[in-house]
């Protein structure tokens, strides 16, 4: 038996179509509750009652921190490849809801066998996310067994890519095969493989990031991907965390692959001593993450196991607080300003499962309340939504069809510093405790890049396409003269390829417009004679007569607009 279990600020299904002959027999209509915990449930072979009750109860404690009573019981077959079969599980499903009213708890309860167009916001909380395993011989959670060695045939039917069917044209997953930009494989599942034009685009929000952040000081450091789980308990995550962490064994040692970067950064700042005069420090990383979510609940590149983020972490006194939280507000004013986005902004306090006293938690929260109210901003307060040692600022940001995706986050923590010893020496000579602000901006950047291919639609702007011109000779006759153009372009730092293969212009221009390439430059004799090119936009405006340096700086000129 498998559980996800999801704090959601709203779950929203539609029954489709009947998808097995043991399904419920219903009346298909739209069920929306908000503010609610959602079990996404899959029952396996050989479970029994007793494993629903043991569920219900651990559940029931879950909910009870979470300080709800609210609880939506979702069957998920795709949590488990190892199914019961269907009358099995729907006993066992009645069995989870008898249990859970029995339990005192407001049960809700999405029909069995049924395909559901779904929809649902995560809190953002530490505790908003937890995944549960269960059996009759160890009825805790648990990481899977070892599976047995595959069958050589049997490996090579794994070695494949995982399809997407009935996906609408506006989802990101269609538009990146379209576009060529990533692939998802069976093998390695809720991972992505970015090929050579989703690596460029992911290397553009990088280094734009960069650049904003070397003007305002930052370190930019890497650490290594595997610690020993010592590290995540001086921190407090493996309390928290464990369970959605790789972990594995190196000689008697627990390892695990690290599945966020603050601890790593504090380590880095215990190597030498500071002065007040040193501070604030600012570290920033683009290293790889890794956590273990349920693969079944993977939706391409808004949930994955290995992420990127765009992380940093300001060491500061804590008179600085103020004053650095500002600075970081405003870089993030910048950054969706190039988007085009707007944003909205919630401030989420202490959790009950918090650290640290009461006094501390007021003075984090009043920083955070003042950097927003200073600004004007309208803001959400979202009662014991923050992390198990810090306040935070949220910010959702809403992108073209009106969706809201929660990216930036801002987080004042006054408790990691003393469990981590971090300490600088005051104007007094003495030494103190620094506090940390840890935030992000684009958050995940694959989730970041399935915003923006959604959000533009595939048409990306000049300075984020992979791909900014398309080289197209009219014929043979004119390759040569292509090629010359081509290297001119690429010489001039746009980003540029030739489509020289047989075909007919016209079929190579809706080639290149199904791509959404912003640019093609049609060349042909009247082109070679005058060393120019016909330009025609993805929109499908033309100009003749176009000098290719003339060309050149059109692009220089609207990359370097969006900064």
């Amino acid at each position: 038996m498998k559980i996800l279990q999801l704090h959601a600020d709203f779950i929203e299904y539609t029954p489709v179509k009947k998808e097995i002959r043991a399904a419920e027999d219903i009346s298909p209509k739209t069920v929306k509750e908000q503010d609610i915990v959602v079990l996404f449930t899959a029952f396996e072979r050989g479970d029994d009652a007793g494993l629903t009750a043991t569920a219900v109860g651990e559940s029931k404690d879950f909910l009870a921190k979470l300080g709800t009573r609210r609880v939506m019981i979702y069957p998920f077959a795709h949590l488990s490849q190892d199914l019961a079969p269907p009358a099995e599980a729907l006993a066992l499903l009645l069995a989870m809801e008898k249990e859970a009213k029995a339990a005192g708890l407001e049960v809700y309860r999405a029909p069995f066998g049924w395909t559901k167009a779904l929809q649902i916001k995560v809190k953002g909380h530490p505790l908003a996310e937890m995944s549960r395993s269960y059996s009759k011989s160890a009825p805790q959670a648990q990481r899977p067994k070892p599976r047995r060695e595959l069958t050589e045939s049997e490996a090579m039917a794994r070695i494949k890519r995982s399809d997407f069917v009935n996906l609408p044209e506006t989802d990101h997953r269609v538009i990146g095969e379209k576009l060529d930009l990533f692939s998802f494989q069976e093998v390695s599942p809720g991972m992505v493989y970015l090929h050579e034009k989703g690596l460029v685009l992911r290397n553009l929000l990088v280094d734009y990031l960069r650049g904003e952040l070397a003007r305002m000081g930052y370190k930019e450091v890497t650490t290594p991907s595997l610690a020993n789980t010592a590290l995540w308990q001086v921190s407090g995550h493996s309390a928290h965390y464990k369970e959605n962490m790789f972990l594995t064994a190196l000689g008697d040692e627990e390892m695990g692959m690290k599945p966020m970067n603050c601890p790593s950064h504090f380590l880095i700042y215990k190597t030498r001593k500071w002065s007040f005069r040193e501070l604030p420090v600012r570290y920033a990383t683009f290293d790889s993450l890794f956590r273990n979510e349920l693969s079944g609940v993977a939706s391409g590149l808004f949930r994955v196991k290995a992420l990127t983020q765009d992380d940093a972490h300001v060491i500061a006194m804590e008179e600085q607080a103020g004053e650095e939280l500002s600075k970081l507000l405003d870089l993030m004013e910048r950054v969706y300003g190039v988007f085009g986005l707007q944003y909205k902004v919630k401030i989420s306090t202490r959790p009950d499962d918090s650290m640290g006293s009461d006094e501390e938690w007021e003075r984090a929260t009043d920083t955070l309340v003042s950097a927003v109210k200073s600004r004007g901003w309208a803001y959400e307060i979202k009662e014991k939504e923050g992390n198990f040692y810090s306040p935070k600022i949220d910010v959702d940001i809403k992108d073209s069809l009106g969706r809201e995706w929660q990216c930036g986050t801002f987080q004042l923590d006054l408790q990691m510093p003393k469990r981590f010893g971090l300490a600088y020496t005051g104007s007094d000579g003495k030494e103190h405790t620094p506090v940390v602000l840890h935030r992000t901006i684009l958050g995940s950047l694959e989730r970041f890049m399935g915003i923006m291919l959604e959000h533009y639609r595939g048409a990306l702007p000049v300075w984020l396409s992979p791909v900014q011109a398309m080289v197209i000779p009219l014929s043979d006759e004119h390759l040569a003269y292509a090629k010359v153009v081509l290297d001119a372009l690429r010489a001039g730092g746009v980003r540029a390829e030739g489509d020289f293969a047989s075909g007919t212009m016209g079929g190579k221009i809706r080639g290149a417009q199904l791509q959404k390439i912003p640019y093609m430059l049609v060349v042909g004799k009247k082109e070679e004679d005058s060393g120019t090119v016909a330009l025609r936009t993805r929109s499908g405006e033309q100009t003749f007569g176009v000098k290719v340096d003339d060309f050149v700086a059109r692009v220089e000129g609207e990359v370097a607009a969006h900064r």
